[in-house]
């Protein structure tokens, strides 16, 4: 039990520390871990992903509570300890953040106009766009059928998948359409098919 608490607490809190840009460029870095170690396939980490998209919160926080947990079930521990480990790994993705506002939050609000800050600034937000760039293509490669996201000549769209989108995106551009309906067609076909 220890070694998996010193695990999920150097990969999340690695996590934490490196991650910028939000909840949405953390999805490469979350998947790269995960998968790396063997804690999930591909396809238990879209699942996981899709069920922290759906709960209010945090999309980080979400999943890496998810997956502490299912990580220790996985590994035929109780469900109080998955519960403990999920927890801790709630800890670890987000003490970076916290240490970094309490001795960092200062320092930046002083400094929060100086020249320097706002080249840092002008060199992180073009890195945080092309994070969320690529982990939207990722998503949407592996949502349509993409086996593994490096062979896209192997690459065979889902038709049920693809008319989902398309519907969605359509009524979504011309009406006042909530996507959580969306959500709800995506649910219901992947139930069917």
């Amino acid at each position: 039990m220890l070694k998996l608490l010193a695990d999920i607490f150097f990969s999340f809190f690695k996590i934490g520390l490196f991650t910028l840009g939000g909840g949405l460029a953390i999805i490469s870095l979350v998947q790269q871990e995960m998968i790396g170690r063997g804690w999930l396939t591909n396809a238990q980490f879209m699942d996981i992903l899709g069920i922290a998209q759906m709960t209010p919160g945090p999309i980080g926080v979400n999943t890496a509570t998810f997956v502490g947990y299912r990580v220790a079930e996985m590994q035929g521990h109780p469900w109080w300890a998955a519960a403990l480990v999920s927890l801790f790994a709630t800890l670890s993705v987000t003490l970076p953040s916290v240490i970094g506002v309490h001795f960092g939050g200062g320092w930046f609000e002083r400094h929060r106009e100086s020249p320097w800050t706002q080249r840092v600034f002008a060199v992180l937000r073009p890195l945080v766009a092309g994070f969320v760039t690529a982990a939207g293509v990722m998503l949407a490669l592996e949502c349509f059928g993409a086996a593994d996201v490096c062979s896209l000549g192997d690459l065979s769209f889902s038709p049920s998948a693809c008319t989902v989108f398309v519907v969605t995106l359509l009524i979504t551009l011309t009406r006042r359409f909530s996507p959580l309906w969306g959500l709800a067609l995506g649910a219901a076909v992947g139930l069917v098919v």
